[in-house]
């Protein structure tokens, strides 16, 4: 009880000193990714992502009221959700592991794996889509990909029968499939892996949000945020990943 105590105390004191100066921490996310990061009808964002990135805030000492969510990630000093290197900004983490998987109407069972989609028509951002480009080549591209802007655009095209497949992170499918109960279903094959981290402003900055996410995977937080927010997602994600060193 006490050393977590004064883990508390030594976050909250680090970070107040080195986030925002008005005694604010901004903190970027990704909208339009369900189940990760969504606008509540009250303009407050929930999600996994939110979770994860509420519950580093409040370790590093920092009060709701002193905490702001924003799409833009230029000045924010956190931003959850990274999945590459985020230039000089060092990343703590990863606080998932994941993959890219595809979404197809559940009763198309002719999609059952990744080379099914050669002659396909599927929904994608353009960083989701780059293995099956990678796979299939520009020609596929040209023909048989719709890009989107958001995940989230997909769902409504794949509902009515305008694409047959929507490639991109699992939890995002997850989150559109459960917008649209029974009608869809995961093809069961994924297309790549992917890990999501935190980038920060400081390497200081850094372990201490690797401690905070230290303390969510033990206390067993980390565990109820995956089954309250990633829902038919949570036999995958039994166990919180190792943190890069």
């Amino acid at each position: 009880m006490w050393r977590g105590l004064a883990v508390i105390g030594v976050l909250a004191a680090g970070c107040l000193a080195g986030c925002g100066g008005d005694g604010r921490l901004v903190i970027g996310v990704r909208p339009g990714q369900p189940g990760l990061v969504t606008r509540m009808p009250d303009g407050h964002f929930g999600g996994f992502d939110v979770e994860v990135a509420h519950y580093v805030a409040r370790a590093l000492g920092y009060r709701d009221d002193q905490i702001v969510y924003t799409a833009g990630t230029a000045d924010a000093d956190l931003v959850v959700g990274v999945t590459g290197p985020a230039g000089s900004r060092p990343i703590a983490g990863p606080y998932l592991v994941t993959s890219t998987d595809v979404l197809v109407r559940a009763d198309d069972l002719s999609i059952r794996r990744p080379r099914d989609l050669a002659r396909k028509r599927v929904c994608a951002t353009r960083e989701s889509a780059a293995p099956l480009v990678a796979r299939f080549g520009a020609r596929w591209r040209r023909f048989f990909l719709a890009e989107a802007n958001l995940p989230a655009a997909c769902a409504p095209l794949l509902a009515r029968g305008g694409t047959d497949a929507i490639v991109a992170d699992a939890p995002v499918l997850a989150g559109l499939s459960a917008r649209y109960p029974g009608r869809f279903r995961f093809s069961g094959r994924p297309l790549s892996t992917e890990k999501y981290g935190i980038a920060t402003s400081t390497a200081a900055l850094r372990d201490q949000v690797n401690d905070a996410l230290r303390r969510m995977f033990e206390d067993g937080s980390w565990n109820r945020a995956v089954i309250d927010q990633l829902g038919v997602l949570a036999t995958r994600y039994t166990t919180p990943p190792s943190l890069d060193r």
